[in-house]
């Protein structure tokens, strides 16, 4: 089963009236509950969501809106990944004790991409084989993004989890899934000094929009001009995980005598990509850049795209 893309109205007919266990997260996007309301004829038998401690007025809005009680919450600490890998992982391990029957959803529209990379990791080390057959990643794509998304990066770290196998005797090489973020793409580099980097940007026919397209490649000719350690660029596919993680894993075997960092700057799908392949790479090291404002006014558009991807099939190499 591959990812499915597909109208809202229908790409999760298929949980209709059967028993779910929901696993969200709330934001200040619209998006964050798009796949949640097309699952209204689903029976919950298990339903969270994440939400940020310092959660602004629009994320709280949205909440009562959809009538989100306090008591289907959990709080993280957006600037204390090891809080957050708690709760995750608190999360996790009940939705792994659940009956087998249950379908888990992974709704990781708009999980940061730090809790995005943790939710990955501790799927792979409490859903055993079973429970991964029954276990979806689903995504609601947008379909215009705002003028800015966010600004002023506070730190650059490993992502807990993926710390990489880096030897301080070797050379360091950054794969940059780029989105729009110049700062983001900028403080990662800074970060690393990397002594080589492979580009990655969207094609234009896989773009949200044109204009997402016209912000992506100023952002590639930017870094080209700016940055002699850019070896080579080369195109992804920003909704197909499963793709991209095949794509990913021939470029890491070209610099297996390097220090290996993946920094996913891109859609949350080509994030879960570079989570599935790291986590049967263990030499990899994922990166984060955490911002300081986000633009939670006009951050993103829904679309009517909902993509359904199998856990299994994308975290199991078989």
């Amino acid at each position: 089963m591959n990812p499915i893309p597909a109208n809202r109205s229908n790409t999760l007919d298929e949980f209709d009236c059967s028993d779910i266990a929901y696993f969200g997260r709330s934001s200040f996007e619209k998006r964050c509950f798009s796949a949640f309301s097309a699952l209204k004829n689903c029976n919950f038998r298990h339903q969270i969501f994440l939400k940020s401690a310092e959660e602004t007025n629009e994320a709280k809005s949205l909440r009562k809106n959809f009538e989100i009680s306090s008591e289907l919450t959990k709080s993280v600490e957006t600037n204390d990944p090891l809080q957050t890998q708690r709760v995750i992982t608190e999360i996790v391990s009940e939705l792994a004790e659940l009956d087998d029957q249950i379908s888990v959803l992974l709704d990781i529209t708009c999980f940061r991409r730090e809790e995005l990379l943790i939710l990955v990791r501790s799927v792979v080390n409490y859903f055993n084989r079973t429970r991964l057959e029954k276990t979806y990643f689903v995504y609601s794509v947008a379909s215009s993004m705002g003028t800015w998304l966010s600004n002023s990066v506070r730190e650059v770290r490993p992502v807990i989890g993926y710390p990489g196998d880096v030897s301080i005797t070797k050379k360091t090489h950054l794969i940059l899934l780029a989105g729009v973020e110049y700062h983001r793409a900028l403080a990662v580099i800074q970060a690393y000094e990397p002594y080589s980097i492979s580009l990655g940007t969207v094609p234009e026919d896989q773009a949200v929009n044109s204009e997402i397209f016209k912000r992506n490649e100023e952002l590639r000719v930017w870094l080209k001009r700016n940055f002699e350690q850019v070896l080579q660029t080369f195109h992804f596919p920003a909704t197909d995980p499963m793709a991209l993680k095949c794509q990913l894993r021939k470029f890491i075997s070209e610099f297996s005598d390097y220090n290996v960092v993946i920094a996913p700057l891109n859609t949350k799908l080509s994030t879960l990509a570079a989570g599935a392949l790291a986590v049967s790479k263990p030499e990899i090291q994922l990166c984060y850049a955490e911002v300081n404002v986000y633009n939670a006014g006009d951050y993103s558009t829904p679309s009517n795209d909902i993509v359904l991807v199998p856990a299994k099939k994308l975290l199991t190499d078989d």
